[in-house]
């Protein structure tokens, strides 16, 4: 397995590096300096977990009760963050009894180098088992923190273009980008039911990816990308704590109209993780995603470009 890994990852490098040698030196994607790229999107998410309770011999799913989150997410030169939350006043979420939703996530772009941070916050989760009815748990909750660092082999793909921030791919293009991934989840003890539903998973892995930028004329982009990767997770539950191999796997399909001031689109996202089994709650974990966005581009102001002139400093001494 692990030198099938290997071999997948150097034809994917080489792949990558010849793409590189056919490329001219006109732009492949504009850059909009001095705008500051922000956005109002609506989310619909939902951080899914599949658990196998050894003790129990019972498997169980728990999904969020709330799902559709409104956000705002800005983005200026080498800094980009989002903050999301599921307001009750959503048709969807009227009904969810008290439940929560909040996300906040960051990115941080140094030449090829692109370093993600997520925060994922959850309360209220429906426990279903088979031929059983369902649970709902108000007091569950699920708390998530990671990222990953990846980097960029094709220097004419813009990978920010893919989520329309502040550059445009003017040219069809991909590129190689492989990831080293990590996250830490929780999910806190309930004394509402009698399975064990307390666990923490810490998940390591490396996922080499391609993505493509397709630009159908000057202002429609369609991108893509798929990734697949293995590391190691470790669970600790109330009994002991093992580590067991993990496999990870990725997909994301974007379509979206942008110009110098305005952009629009949808993002669709899909992660999935898996164990294999080795603990007494084994933990599947998915997250899926869609999301429809508006955005504009404006003259950012004097305290965001200091700001930003301060980190890029910081991140120049330390290199």
């Amino acid at each position: 397995m692990s030198r099938f890994f290997i071999l997948v990852f150097i034809l994917l490098y080489q792949v990558s590096f010849s793409q590189q040698d056919s490329i001219s030196n006109q732009a492949f994607y504009e850059k909009y300096s001095g705008k500051l790229s922000t956005k109002i999107f609506t989310l619909n998410r939902s951080n899914d977990f599949e658990l196998y309770d050894e003790n129990a011999d019972k498997r169980i799913l728990l999904t969020p009760n709330r799902k559709t989150s409104l956000g705002f997410s800005a983005n200026y030169d080498i800094l980009a963050f989002s903050i999301g939350f599921a307001p009750a006043f959503l048709t969807e979420n009227r009904d969810n009894k008290n439940s929560k939703l909040l996300s906040f996530s960051t990115d941080l772009f140094l030449g090829p180098w692109i370093q993600h941070l997520d925060l994922f916050y959850q309360k209220g989760m429906t426990l279903e088992l088979l031929n059983e009815p369902s649970i709902y748990l108000e007091n569950l909750k699920t708390f998530k923190v990671g990222g990953s660092t990846s980097f960029n082999f094709n220097p004419n793909f813009s990978y920010k273009a893919k989520n329309f921030e502040n550059e445009r791919q003017l040219k069809s293009t991909g590129s190689f980008i492989p990831s080293l991934v990590y996250y830490y989840t929780s999910l806190q003890q309930t004394k509402e039911v009698d399975y064990d539903t307390k666990a923490r998973f810490i998940n390591f892995a490396i996922a080499p990816a391609y993505h493509y930028n397709w630009v159908i004329d000057e202002h429609f982009l369609v991108s893509g990308g798929l990734s697949l990767g293995l590391g190691l997770t470790q669970t600790i539950d109330s009994d002991r704590s093992v580590t067991t191999l993990l496999t990870t796997s990725s997909i994301d399909l974007s379509v979206g109209y942008n110009t110098d001031n305005f952009y629009a689109g949808i993002i669709s996202k899909g992660t999935l993780q898996k164990q294999n089994n080795g603990a007494n709650v084994v933990g599947d974990d998915t997250i899926r995603s869609i999301s429809f966005l508006i955005g504009y581009r404006f003259n950012a102001p004097q305290f965001v470009k200091d700001a930003n002139r301060a980190v890029y400093n910081f991140f120049s001494r330390k290199n």
